[in-house]
């Protein structure tokens, strides 16, 4: 029924046109949608670019069970991406633009080239997983020699373009509350994203354990989870310090809708669960893991 009532809409939105489906026009080019699909939806696929960088760049070998889940979600999370940047664009068949027409200058070029780059890379380490299963040997052993190289160049990728949607927001000043715009927003994006990589990484597994019945050791998720509390302790501090050095932590008392706003998100989406987590009872109890990397 999803299905059907989304290839519905899509369908709309061709029809009738982004204004007609979205209300919105040139003095209001980005709703709230932009947020969950391309903000959100490629911070929820981070854990790709985390888990390759912690296995084969840091050496956690023990982590090596969640790399190629993490690799398949992320090129699933790019792809669904794109197809929703094709729906967001008012002219999208002008989508291939960027590779021709350079703008080095745009925020928007660099994201583009990166994404693009990026799910190219996430392709080339899926492929081993293909060339297993129909037992290509040659192009496997072919593959397995460059793929170092392949991690490396998507985890600059995916480090760069994380940080440049951040940077689409310093650009937009005047559309933000003071307690949300800073200068810093570039690397909050990016620490952010290594929280909820991870988070997405510990959450898919729990669930596949539950539906598809590949059971990790909750040892093993614990034990992974032992990064969040020092990347959201990390996030704190730099939204903190920031909202000082640029005098907005009165605001945080004004009582408004926006104090709440930031405040509850910053305690529960931050505060709460990296607490949590430092407690072992916590991290290797599946129910209460589970419902921290939920936050």
């Amino acid at each position: 029924m999803l299905v059907v009532t989304a290839f519905g809409l899509a369908a709309y939105r061709f029809a009738r046109g982004l204004g007609a489906a979205t209300n919105l026009n040139d003095a209001f080019p980005w709703g709230l949608w932009i947020g969950f699909d391309m903000l959100c939806g490629v911070a929820l696929a981070a854990g790709g670019f985390v888990l390759a960088g912690t296995v084969h760049i840091f050496g956690l070998k023990k982590f090596e069970p969640f790399v190629r889940p993490a690799i398949v979600t992320a090129l699933l999370g790019y792809l669904l991406a794109i197809i929703g940047l094709i729906m967001d664009l008012g002219r999208p068949w002008a989508i291939w633009h960027p590779l021709i027409m350079w703008q080095p200058r745009s925020v928007m070029f660099e994201v583009a080239w990166c994404v693009m780059l990026y799910t190219t890379v996430l392709f080339l380490e899926f492929l081993p997983i293909v060339f297993e299963r129909f037992r290509m040997e040659r192009s496997l052993r072919l593959i397995n020699r460059l793929s170092i190289v392949f991690i490396i160049t998507g985890i600059i990728l995916s480090t760069m373009h994380q940080s440049s949607l951040g940077s689409l927001f310093v650009m937009a000043e005047h559309r933000m509350h003071v307690l949300w715009f800073t200068p810093l927003l570039p690397l909050l994006f990016f620490v952010s994203a290594v929280a909820v990589g991870v988070a997405m990484v510990i959450f898919e597994a729990i669930m596949s354990g539950l539906v598809f019945g590949h059971r990790y050791p909750v040892r093993l998720l614990g034990d992974l989870a032992k990064a969040l509390p020092p990347v959201l302790g990390i996030y704190i501090g730099l939204k903190l310090m920031d909202l000082s050095a640029r005098g907005a932590l009165p605001h945080l008392l004004d009582d408004s809708l926006e104090s709440w706003a930031f405040t509850i998100e910053l305690f529960l989406g931050a505060f709460l669960p990296g607490t949590l987590l430092l407690s072992p009872r916590v991290r290797y109890n599946l129910p209460k893991l589970f419902a921290c990397v939920l936050m």
